[in-house]
């Protein structure tokens, strides 16, 4: 499926408005990449992908050689969240890890289902997988999720709707932001004009 602006995810050498690089080698890519959707029933899925890739051959210890740009991270998952932002159902996928047994803690991020992704999701992540209850990179993938289910209900709500769907959730509230970055400051013309609404 061809969705309009996902291009700018996967072109890695263009945009860049940083200064012009010392001379330098590519040693790394990791790649977080969510992908959220309004589902028919009301619902919303967001699909995350973790990837991390070295851009040269070398030798693993528990992977032997391993090609140029072969993943040395590569985990997926799915999170479906109702109009509260809980998790209804989630789906894991480990297809390329560092160790053999790191899909074996797949199962274990069914304990996640009925969690909010939202304000103290974190504490309750840590809570529920940490540790050697989960995976260091899930839990980062897991917490990018949360944060890109801001935007997916903000971006929902935008959204064209077709006859008969129903009103989407709005989880923006002013009061959570403010004070939270450099625009949302309570002095700044950016909550000015939106506390004027």
């Amino acid at each position: 499926m061809t969705v309009p602006g996902e291009d700018l995810h996967a072109q890695f050498d263009e945009g860049w408005l940083l200064p012009a690089p010392a001379a330098r080698e590519p040693l790394h890519t990791r790649s977080i990449v969510c992908r959220s959707f309004h589902r028919d029933d009301g619902l919303i899925d967001i699909d995350a992908r973790f990837i991390d890739t070295r851009p040269f051959a070398y030798d693993s210890e528990f992977r032997g050689a391993c090609p140029p740009g072969s993943a040395l991270h590569h985990m997926q998952l799915r999170l479906t969240l109702d109009r509260e932002r809980r998790i209804q159902a989630l789906a894991s996928a480990m297809p390329g890890t560092p160790y053999g047994g790191c899909a074996e803690v797949n199962g274990n991020f069914q304990r996640l289902v009925g969690l909010s992704v939202g304000r103290g999701f974190r504490k309750a992540l840590q809570a529920t997988l940490g540790g050697t209850q989960g995976c260091t990179h899930m839990r980062a993938l897991l917490e990018a999720m949360a944060a890109a289910a801001v935007q997916a209900f903000a971006s929902n709500a935008h959204a064209p709707r077709r006859a008969g769907q129903a009103e989407p959730a709005r989880i923006w509230k002013l009061d959570a932001l403010i004070d939270t970055c450099w625009s949302y400051r309570s002095d700044g013309p950016v909550v000015q004009r939106l506390q004027r609404r």
